[in-house]
């Protein structure tokens, strides 16, 4: 299993063009000036489309670079004519190349200044910067998570903050996103990044002539990882209320796999600038069905305390870069195992957790 992970973002890259090239139409989205272009491989020429994305989250993707590398060599070569008359899939690999070869989970913008959280950057209206989503219960925990690090200290304070705004909406907040603070957590940036830009490139070449789309972003970081029986958790995380099309289109697609609905999101979406929310505003019609969703792997070891944890993490990183202009070795360590545990058997659950949900997806797509 480890021979799909990968060290660095060249590494993971030529493993999946050197494996896509075999299997199906491998393309590049490219832009002048622009490091990281992002590899995407077309399989099959039916016009209902099925988008495999990793890496919009930097640091998480290694995992998602491996499960698709996974895909690639033990479940392409496999799909057989008449399905790919039917579908479509498309693999788009690592959005976030910065992030990835700099193991952060954003990328900066070099521009505007600031940490961007991509999946806070798709279809938000930067053009009227006075319009930009508020977030003011955010605002009550900015202090906090950018205070100085302290392992008792702050990990209280945020701790004491949880538990005091866990039914207000307050501690929601945190993670929704927010556009005041260029180096506040989930930062959804001052303008398109480029990342976003080209991945919305890549979606609607897909979607030229599609019926349908189905579309799963791979992550990490929701959800549990046990240590000891070296288990995780592996979630699709669906947008939606249970009674919502979505939500029920994935729960008679994936059996093994937990499908996870929204219900806060009855009155509209949950997160700000979030690219299943987007794809669904930009493709979506009433004969053209659109179903996005996350797919996350667990990293936390306490069901608490975990999201704590990341969020102090998150935090005291960008103590460092706003305070001595750069993360220190404990910090740096302390965010990846967040997000991208270097224990081995998480790593090889969760290729078992990604390949579980491509044999379900794959199997049940047949049926349909």
């Amino acid at each position: 299993m480890q021979k799909y992970y990968s060290e660095n973002w060249n590494q993971a890259t030529e493993k999946f063009y050197r494996n896509a090239s075999q299997y199906g139409e491998l393309r590049w989205c490219v832009v002048d000036g622009h490091k990281f272009d992002i590899p995407y491989v077309l399989i099959g020429n039916g016009p209902h489309k099925v988008v495999i994305n990793s890496g919009i989250h930097g640091i998480e993707g290694y995992f998602g670079s491996a499960a698709q590398n996974m895909f690639l060599d033990q479940f392409a070569k496999n799909l057989k004519p008449d399905f790919l008359q039917k579908y479509t899939i498309v693999l788009i690999h690592v959005i976030n190349g910065w992030g990835m070869q700099n193991r952060m989970r954003e990328v900066v913008d070099t521009k505007h200044g600031g940490l961007v959280d991509l999946n806070r950057n798709f279809g938000v209206d930067f053009s009227r910067p006075g319009a930009l989503p508020q977030n003011p219960k955010y605002d009550l925990a900015h202090d906090i998570l950018l205070a100085r690090p302290d392992a008792v200290q702050k990990k209280n304070a945020i701790k004491k903050f949880y538990h005091k705004h866990k039914k207000d909406g307050a501690w929601d907040a945190v993670s929704r996103g927010q556009y005041k603070h260029p180096y506040g957590l989930f930062y959804g940036g001052a303008a398109p990044m480029t990342e976003n830009k080209m991945t919305m490139r890549i979606y609607d070449k897909v979607m030229d002539g599609a019926k349908s789309l189905t579309s799963i972003g791979l992550h990490t970081g929701l959800g549990r990882f046990d240590r000891k029986r070296g288990r995780v958790t592996r979630q699709l995380m669906v947008p939606h209320p249970t009674e919502h099309k979505t939500s029920n289109y994935f729960t008679g697609l994936l059996v093994a796999t937990a499908v996870i609905p929204d219900e806060r999101a009855k009155n509209g979406p949950v997160l700000f600038g979030d690219l299943v929310d987007c794809l669904e505003a930009r493709y979506a019609t009433p004969d053209l069905p659109v179903y996005a969703a996350d797919f996350e792997i667990g990293t936390g070891e306490f069901s608490i305390m975990s999201p704590i944890y990341k969020c102090m993490d998150m935090g005291n990183a960008r103590y460092d870069l706003l305070n001595c202009g750069r993360i220190n070795k404990q910090t740096w360590k302390n965010l990846t195992e967040s997000w991208y545990p270097s224990d081995a058997r998480w790593r090889n659950a969760a290729l078992d957790g990604a390949r579980i949900l491509f044999v379900e997806l794959i199997e049940n797509l047949k049926q349909r």
